[in-house]
Order: structure tokens, then C-alpha cells, then sequence
């Protein structure tokens, strides 16, 4: 059975008692705010668990792919991989409710294992929860593993690991969330212990890990809810959560020591072989740096695909990191050039039968990565010099031991790896205090810990209130009541006065939090006694709607009646461009491709910004056929329309969703004609010809694979043009020509303009070489037979150095043998140096660096070069001539 069949077979297990295959979702976790990636294959379920009603069914059945790097160094071994699949069962409620809970969890696990995948039953070894003060001992689970057969010298209680976690007690994932006890099933894969201890001592132990039992399956029993202080509260409906690392699950299976050696790797794992013309299985180290290229390669692939571009902050320097150890480890087999690409196409040819979107987006990906490892050459360069400069260092003080802190500053600043700097220090004689360096790791790791989460940027403690939003239907309401005041951090019950800035929230609001790309509005709040000035809106906690602003007449408080009204000019301009963005988008996908997606925006009543991922620049003739997509919608006048769905029901409609955009339980989609249909919660236009017009105004790079579009819709979209038109007609009277013949006019003169420059250019260069006749004339000669000229030049004659270099080959030429040419100019007050040597006298040891140095040394200037040829600059131009007279004579007495 390979790995494809053993996924169907779960799969289809599932299904046959009742499941709904839900298929993954993306590693960019969504709507969970206490982790940057999809780390588990319940992560997408979480709400459910606390409301199963939430459920598209009370069953469901996934293989989820997700991604974990707290444990990236050990990348290459048998058992670690970053991304993988995880197969899982999940039920929500108990039977009565359509789901089921211990029993039942257990039961399917066995068979499917025994049954479906043909693992005898002896080999079965299930751990349950022993239990600790305050939460029992799973007796549950003990007795519906006795029923199925299992004795009990084969179930093992557990409740701590090594480091004194807590075992068979899982999540929750992030800081709060649904967790409980549960049952691990492990299979023995040797049949006895290889240390020698006796049958009932042998048993599957954190404390006692030989490689006898290889743990394939965890079956979560979610009872429990975790509170952000640790403590524990009995979930209204239990839960199952199961979870089957994919790769550890096929290697046991199929009877190999890990999963590198199945057809999930194998694949990935030749096309890297080929690339770097090295043997998989041969040399330890070899087939090692073979498993992390394509681990790592394989990570990075799903995670472009998934909107994450390279960086140095959160989800992009986890791309960053995999893609540039994949690199280093090319480099240790000596590959010097790129190589990922053809590791990348290897992995999107071997997953897309699984996850379309990779083969949609081969293009970005193999762009972003290609971006990323050649990038990364430039580093490594970079840090070798870097390093080569500290060695050198060492080497004068007469030191032997390059200091942690300094490995790790080339580790972390220039991205340039450990061993690599381990490896070149020992070649020169060099020992590394890896010791150093270990810590200043590990105090990196501490703080990127602590960083690991997203926080709110509000600064106010505000009550997690729904709050009504009627912004959708109307820019004002009567009626409104104040929930809610803060001001300066506090919450404030007394009315606050004049001039105070505060945050204030209502039970009913037309202002649209800045939300989605979105701007917050912008408005006022008028009460009987007062008046807010709105500057923004954001969201708050759970539904709620915070107004920023500065109460300028009168006082408010909490409790006050008052009516709000949104900046209507203002919130018509940013539906228009919101509204816009959505056709924007749609364009850009039918232009370029429907692998393209939106990577963020930023949408406001003066003009849109649209992020993308795309590999490469927009043509004219692209950017063109988007721009009229656009207006031919426009002007087609479609009816934009909103429909509440659950995502479900939204997602199987065909609207695209946006990867770092946050979804509740149901969602608006919003549908313009057959052209676009979106997931969105922001305010549109009624229908596509109130937009009016749409223009672009650039693209450019805002990272590798991220292009940004900026653009105008609307009445700013008219008076951009009209702008135009009244330059273009401005242009067309300097010129004296219609406005249809400007651009014929303007290459004209700038094709005339570039021939007078030569001409002038040319007549210098003549009037130049007039003046450096005397140069000739004054030359001196060696004794060795060849000539010295060292002599300041005027301005006029070589304003630049490259009017010097011109000057230098002049004389020597006109000389006609062996020659030194030592010149100087001031060019706005700053001397210029340049010296030249012949190469026949640079043979003999005439170098033009140290002849250029006389003359810098003697002005206080710097310079520096090879034999043939140097330059420098600064100092005093006072004593340009004594400095001159130096290389002279020096020259003159190297002959």
C-alpha cells in the first residue's frame, strides 16, 4: 500500500461511519490570534468545540496539513520533519448530539488500524492519562481498550515527559481553547526491547525511549477548557480530536525506519540528488543534507503557496530561514549556484494531486524561492568576508578563538551558518567557542518566544461588548446609547469634558471599524450635553466597535443618548475604492493567472492599494488590458451584491477568501455580476457604475513575489485625469505642437538634446587634450627609460575621475612607451587623484596604488588600487603640488 492509498483509506474509513471530509486548510492560521501558523488538525475546528452547532456537521473527518520549527535543528533525522500531514477524526458533541466521544473514538482507531491497514492487534500498545491532583486518572479509556482485547501489561498510564510536561494530556492550541486527557497508540516495530530489559519493563515511556514502540496515533478527548491562568473548566459538550502525524504514520506502516524512504520524500529527494549530482544513502552526511533540502524545500513550497513571502518578521522569516538552510546545505555538498528550482517543481509535481493550488501557483512559488536562494548567495559572500576580516583580527592580536557573540552576529545578522563559520575558522587554525554561541541562540529563541504572538495595539482595556452595526444601510443613527468610555488607558464612568481623547464605544453604530484593508470612519458622535469629533474606528474585543476621537463641545458619558454620523464624502469615496478593489483583484486574476492572490490592501476615500503575489512585474500591455477590465466593468454598471452565508456554504459557492483574513461562523459575499465574488465584511457601492472611473497609478515591489498596485477610483480617479489632460495640454502649448503629436515632439528633442550633449562632450574631450599638451612637454625621464607625468589638471579639462582616467591613457598614449602618469583635479573644493601604470613597469614592481598614496598622504586624502591603476580623493587641495612632486621623485627613483 503506498501513501496515497493509505490516505484514501483513512479518509474513506471516516466516511463510511458518518465523517465529512473537510479539506485543508491553509497554513496561515485564520481567525486565531495566539498563533502565526496551522500547528494542529484541530486548530481550524477550535470554535466548534465550544459550540458545535458551528459545525458544517457534527462529524468530520481531514488531513490537515500544518508546520512546526521549534524543532528545526533536528530536521533530518528519522522522526522530524517542519510541514507534514495530519490525519484526523473529529466529533463534536456526544451521540445523542450526532457525535461520540471515548468509546467510540477508540473503537474506530482500532479498526481502521487492524482492519483497514492490516496492523495485528498485538503490536498494539494504547498509553492512557494516569491522572494528577485535580484531574482523575482516564479509567474510561482503560476499560474500552480491555474491551477491544488490549491486556493491561499493553496499556501503559502516563502523565509526564522527560522535562516534566504533562503526557497524554494534550493542548490546548495557543493560549486557551478546548483540551483534555488522552490515548496514544503506539505500535511495536521490533518486537523486543533492544537494550535487554525484561517484557514488563519495556513499555512506551517518555522516561524510556529504546525505538521499540513508534507512537502512530493520539486520540484527544476534549472535556476540558483552558483558561489564559492555566485553570481548567468542564466543557458543555465533549469533543473528539485525534491527530495522526502523516510521515511517522506511513514510515511505521510501511515497515522503514522514517519517511524520507517512502514516496512522500523520495520523489523531492532524487530531484535533489540530480541537482547536486550526489548519491542519497551513501554518506551519512550526504543523505542527511539530501532529507533537510527537501524537507525544507517541500516547507517553503506550501508556505509561498500559501501567501507567506519571504522576510525577517514572524510567518516570512520562517519561510526565510527554511529556504536559506535548504541553500547552506546545498553549499556543504558544493553546489555554488542555484539548484532549489528544480527541488520546488519536484515537490509541487509530487502534492498537487492533493493541493491544487500548487500546481496554480508553480510560478510564484518557484519566483519567490528563486528570489530568496539567489539573495541569499549574495549573503553567504558577504559573511565569508565579514568573517575573514575577524580571523584576520585575530590573527594580529595572536588569538586563537573566534568568540561566540561574533559566530552568532554572522549567524543572525548576515544569515552566514554556524558550521560554515566552524568549518573555514578550523581551516585557518581557528577554534569557534560554540559554547558562545549556543547561549546568544538561545537568548535569541527567548525573545522570539515572547514575540510569537500577535497583540492588540489598542492600548485600552475595553469590554468584550456586541455591538450593532448598522453602517451597511445607513451613515447615521439615532438612539444610540454610550456603553463605554476610556480615556488614557482607564475607563472613565464620570462625563468627560472638552478637549478630552477618548475611546468610546456604542451599543449601535454606523462607523465601520478599520477592518479588512478597510479605513476606520470618521464622523461625529453629538449627545445633549456634547459632541466627539471621530478621528478613526477599530474593532475591539469580540464584536465590539471602538471610536477614537476628541470630545470638542460639552460633555459625554456613559449611559448618554446620542446620535452618530459618519463623514459621508469620506465613507462614499472608500466604498467606491473598496468596491474597486474587489474588480481589481478579479482582473489581475483573468490577466495573469488564477494563482495570483491578494496579499493585503489598504483602501481609503483617497486612493486604494492592492498587494499581490506575483513573480514578476507587470508588461504595459497587462497593466493596459487590467486597467480596462476594470473600466469595462464600470461602465457595464453590474449590481453588487451581499449574501450572509456560513463559510461552508460561501467557500462551496466558489468566492475566493483572503489568507490573513480573519472569518466568524457566517460571512458576507459579496457577488458583482459574474465578474467577482469575494469573501468581504467591508462597505461597496449598490452597483459597478458609481464608481465612475479607474486608474492605476504604479506597480512596484514591495518584497520577492509581492508586487503592490496603487490606484484611483471614482470622482479621485476624474480629477486625476483631468490633471493630465491639463499637463498634456500645458506640455502640447511649450511645445507648440497638438496634443496628439507630444510624444513624437518629446523624443525629438530628447534625441536632439542627447547629440548636442555628445557634441559638446566631444569638443571638451578636443579643448581637453589641447590642454594637456604641455603635459608632454614637461615629462620626466627615469632612469629605466620611461616617463613620469604627475601634474594637477584644471577643472575645466577633468571635472570627474573619469575625465582623469581619460586623460592618464591620453598622455601615455601620446608618450608612446612605458610611462607613470600621477594626475590631480579639484572639483568643488575636493581633490581628485588617479594614477596609472603601465604594465610592463607594473611587472617590475611599479605599483599605482603606493605612487597614489604619496600624493594622498601628503594632502591627507585616501586612496588605494591595483598595480596598473588607482584612485582616491579628499584632503587639502593646497598641497595638491607638494603632494604631486612626491610621486614624482618616487617614481623617478623606483627607475
Amino acid at each position: 500500500m503506498n501513501t496515497d492509498q493509505m490516505r484514501q483509506t483513512f479518509v474513506r474509513f471516516f466516511e463510511s461511519q458518518g465523517h465529512l471530509f473537510v479539506p485543508s486548510a491553509p497554513l496561515v492560521s485564520h481567525g486565531d490570534p495566539t498563533v502565526l501558523f496551522t500547528v494542529a488538525g484541530m486548530q481550524p475546528f477550535k470554535a466548534y468545540y465550544a459550540n458545535p452547532s458551528l459545525a458544517p456537521a457534527r462529524r468530520l473527518v481531514t488531513v490537515q496539513r500544518c508546520i512546526r520549527t521549534n524543532d528545526i535543528e533536528e530536521v533530518g533525522d528519522d522522526t522530524h520533519f517542519t510541514v507534514f500531514e495530519m490525519l484526523g477524526n473529529f466529533a463534536f458533541g456526544d451521540s445523542a448530539a450526532g457525535g461520540y466521544f471515548k468509546k467510540e473514538a477508540i473503537s474506530y482507531a482500532y479498526q481502521l488500524v487492524t482492519q483497514g491497514l492490516g496492523i495485528e492487534a498485538d503490536r498494539l500498545w494504547p498509553s492512557v492519562w494516569a491522572g494528577e491532583p485535580g484531574i482523575p486518572r482516564d479509567d474510561e479509556a482503560t476499560a474500552y481498550w480491555r474491551e477491544l482485547g488490549i491486556p493491561d501489561e499493553r496499556i501503559t498510564p502516563l502523565n509526564r515527559k522527560a522535562d516534566g510536561s504533562r503526557e497524554n494530556f494534550w493542548g490546548p492550541v495557543g493560549d486557551t481553547g478546548p483540551c483534555g486527557p488522552c490515548s496514544e497508540i503506539y505500535i511495536d516495530v521490533l518486537g523486543k526491547c533492544p537494550e535487554g530489559r525484561a517484557e514488563g519493563e519495556c513499555r512506551p515511556d517518555p522516561l524510556h525511549e529504546c525505538g521499540r514502540f513508534v507512537e502512530i496515533w493520539n486520540l484527544v478527548f476534549n472535556q476540558f477548557h483552558m483558561e489564559a491562568d492555566g485553570s481548567l473548566t468542564p466543557l458543555a459538550s465533549t469533543g473528539i480530536d485525534t491527530g495522526a502525524g502523516f510521515e511517522r504514520f506511513v514510515a511505521a506502516l510501511s515497515g522503514v525506519p522514517s519517511a524520507y524512504e517512502t514516496d512522500l520524500f523520495q520523489p523531492i529527494i532524487a530531484a535533489a540528488e540530480n541537482a547536486l549530482d550526489v548519491t542519497y544513502g551513501d554518506d551519512p552526511e550526504v543523505t542527511r543534507a539530501l532529507r533537510v533540502i527537501a524537507d525544507h524545500t517541500r516547507a517553503a513550497t506550501f508556505l509561498v503557496a500559501d501567501g507567506v513571502t519571504p522576510s525577517n518578521e514572524a510567518r516570512g522569516y520562517v519561510a526565510r530561514r527554511l529556504i536559506r538552510r535548504a541553500v547552506r546545505y546545498g553549499r556543504t555538498l558544493g553546489k555554488r549556484g542555484a539548484f532549489l528550482g528544480q527541488v520546488v517543481n519536484a515537490a509541487i509535481d509530487r502534492y498537487t494531486p492533493h493541493y491544487p493550488h500548487l500546481g496554480d501557483r508553480r510560478q510564484t512559488i518557484l519566483s519567490v524561492i528563486g528570489q530568496e536562494e539567489a539573495r541569499f548567495g549574495e549573503t553567504l559572500s558577504a559573511g565569508l568576508e565579514r568573517l575573514n576580516t575577524e580571523l584576520a583580527r585575530l590573527e594580529r592580536d595572536g588569538e586563537k578563538t573566534l568568540a561566540g557573540s561574533a559566530a552568532f552576529t554572522l549567524y543572525d545578522t548576515f544569515g552566514f551558518p554556524f558550521e560554515l563559520t566552524v568549518e573555514v575558522a578550523e581551516g585557518r587554525g581557528f577554534t569557534v567557542d560554540a559554547e558562545g554561541f549556543d547561549q546568544a541562540l538561545a537568548e535569541q529563541r527567548r525573545r522570539a518566544r515572547e514575540n510569537t504572538r500577535f497583540k492588540d495595539t489598542t492600548g485600552v482595556e475595553l469590554p468584550d461588548t456586541r455591538v450593532e452595526f448598522v453602517g451597511y444601510d445607513t451613515l447615521e443613527t439615532d438612539q444610540a446609547r454610550v456603553l463605554f468610555i476610556a480615556q488614557a488607558g482607564e475607563r472613565v464612568t464620570a462625563a468627560v469634558a472638552s478637549e478630552a481623547e477618548v475611546a468610546l464605544v456604542l451599543d449601535r453604530t454606523p462607523f465601520y471599524a478599520e477592518r479588512g484593508g478597510q479605513v476606520g470612519d470618521q464622523g461625529v458622535i453629538v449627545g445633549q450635553h456634547g459632541r466627539l469629533v471621530v478621528t478613526t474606528t477599530r474593532p475591539g474585543p469580540g464584536e465590539s466597535i471602538v471610536h477614537f476621537g476628541t470630545v470638542v463641545d460639552g460633555t459625554l458619558g456613559e449611559g448618554d443618548t446620542v446620535r452618530a454620523e459618519v463623514q459621508s464624502d469620506d465613507r462614499r469615496r472608500t466604498m467606491r475604492h473598496h468596491t474597486t478593489t474587489h474588480l481589481l483583484h478579479a482582473a489581475l486574476r483573468r490577466v495573469l493567472g488564477p494563482e495570483v492572490h491578494q496579499s493585503g490592501s489598504l483602501v481609503g476615500p483617497n486612493r486604494l492599494r492592492f498587494d499581490f503575489a506575483h513573480g514578476e512585474p507587470l508588461s504595459p500591455t497587462q497593466r493596459r488590458e487590467i486597467e480596462q477590465l476594470v473600466n469595462d466593468v464600470v461602465r457595464q454598471d453590474l449590481p453588487v451584491r451581499t449574501d450572509v452565508l456560513t463559510l461552508d456554504q460561501a467557500m462551496s459557492s466558489g468566492a475566493v477568501a483572503l489568507f490573513d483574513e480573519k472569518y466568524g461562523d457566517r460571512v458576507r459575499v459579496l457577488t458583482i455580476g459574474d465578474f467577482s465574488k469575494e469573501l468581504c465584511g467591508g462597505t461597496h457601492v449598490g452597483r459597478t457604475g458609481e464608481i465612475g472611473a479607474f486608474v492605476v497609478l504604479g506597480e512596484s515591489s514591495v518584497g520577492a513575489g509581492l508586487r503592490r498596485i496603487e490606484a484611483l477610483g471614482g470622482d479621485a480617479a476624474e480629477r486625476y485625469l483631468a490633471q493630465q489632460v491639463e499637463t498634456l495640454d500645458t506640455t502640447a502649448r511649450t511645445l507648440g505642437a497638438p496634443r496628439e503629436e507630444v510624444p513624437a515632439r518629446v523624443t525629438q528633442l530628447l534625441a536632439e538634446l542627447n547629440d548636442a550633449r555628445k557634441r559638446l562632450e566631444a569638443a571638451e574631450r578636443k579643448a581637453a587634450q589641447q590642454g594637456l599638451g604641455s603635459l608632454l612637454e614637461g615629462a620626466a625621464q627615469a632612469g629605466g627609460g620611461f616617463h613620469v607625468v604627475a601634474a594637477q589638471l584644471d577643472v575645466a579639462i577633468a571635472p570627474t575621475m573619469e575625465r582623469l582616467r581619460e586623460a592618464a591613457d591620453w598622455v601615455r598614449d601620446k608618450l608612446g612607451g612605458p610611462a607613470v602618469v600621477v594626475l590631480a583635479s579639484v572639483a568643488d573644493g575636493r581633490p581628485q587623484l588617479l594614477a596609472a601604470v603601465s604594465p610592463e613597469l607594473a611587472k617590475q614592481g611599479l605599483h599605482a596604488g603606493k605612487l597614489l598614496n604619496e600624493v594622498a598622504q601628503e594632502i591627507g586624502g585616501r586612496g588605494g588600487g591595483r598595480p596598473e591603476l588607482a584612485q582616491g580623493g579628499g584632503g587639502d587641495p593646497a598641497k595638491l603640488n607638494a603632494g604631486l612632486d612626491r610621486a614624482r621623485r618616487a617614481a623617478l627613483g623606483m627607475g
